[in-house]
Formats: C-alpha cells, structure tokens, sequence
C-alpha cells in the first residue's frame, strides 16, 4: 500500500485524497491466527498544514474469527476510523519524532501503519452476537445449536454446605 505525498508536499493549505485496496495476508496473534475475508479498503484525506500533513483515514474489511463463547468461526466486520501525523525526517520536532509517522521521501509504503490500526481496533474477545448462548459446561454442546439441560438442578457439591446457611439474618 503505497502513497505519494509528493503533490502536497511544498503546498501548505493542500490536501489530496487516496482511495486503496490490497489483499492482506492471515495475521497471526500467537493465540489465534485472523484471517482476511475481504480486501482491506483505506481511504485517506492527507491535509498538508505547512509544519506536518494530518492524514484522516478510514479502513473497511472483514476478518474470519472464533467466537470466544461458542468455538464457532464467523465473519467480523471492521470498520474504523483514524487519525494520523505524518512529517518530513528533516522537520520533525522532538515530540514528533516520537509520536508521528517519520517521511524520508515522498512514497510511503503504509502497509504496516494500516494493519497497527487494525491489531489496536481488534477486541480482547471475539463474540459471534450478543447473544450467543455459548458451550454448556457440562456435555460441550453448543447451546445456540441445541438445548441442553444439563446443568439444571444440578448442584455444586463443594457448595452443599451453603444450603445450611440461614437467610433469616
């Protein structure tokens, strides 16, 4: 994924729009590999403010995930937002060589920034809907596939000795 800033570079005030798409491959999280069901989409506004280009940018896709309450996999779409600051090696102030995507020339390959975005915007847990009534603790059955009735009344023997105790307090 790459983009030329090189139409805005010297013009403060100017912006230019990017439309890409590329092909993704899997990304592997250690616990659980992700992979791309659709083509990452990234639209960028990059507005060159005379001391830094401000990049807005939008990224749309759909990962295959597990669902962390049913094992099943499912299509999660990802559609956010972000904000960038991007500036010239040369220019850069001490709080921007920290903080903002460092330029050495005029193309940039983003590719990396893009899926740093996507990593952060991921959540801790995948849930396939809110819904989702998960695994049955007892048989492993999936409980949005089959009812299960298992579980109930049934109780805990290490908790028996609670059964005594007196709610009348």
């Amino acid at each position: 994924m790459k983009v030329n800033v090189a139409q805005v570079r010297y013009r403060g005030g100017e912006s230019v729009h990017f439309d890409l798409v590329e092909d993704f491959s899997a990304l592997d999280l250690g616990i659980e590999a992700l992979s791309f069901q659709a083509p990452v989409r990234v639209q960028l506004q990059v507005n060159n403010t005379s001391k830094a280009m401000l990049v807005n940018g939008t990224i749309h896709t759909e990962l295959k995930a597990m669902c962390g309450r049913c094992l099943e996999s499912f299509v999660y779409p990802l559609n956010l937002s972000f904000q960038d600051e991007w500036v010239f090696r040369t220019l850069a102030t001490d709080d921007q060589l920290e903080t903002a995507l460092l330029l050495d020339k005029d193309e940039i390959d983003i590719k990396d920034r893009i899926l740093e975005q996507i990593v952060v915007a991921l959540p801790m847990k995948f849930i396939c809907s809110a819904e989702c009534q998960g695994l049955c603790p007892t048989c492993g059955a999936n409980r949005n596939l089959t009812p299960c009735d298992c579980g109930e009344g049934v109780r805990d023997p290490r908790l028996a000795a609670l059964e005594k105790w007196q709610t009348n307090d």
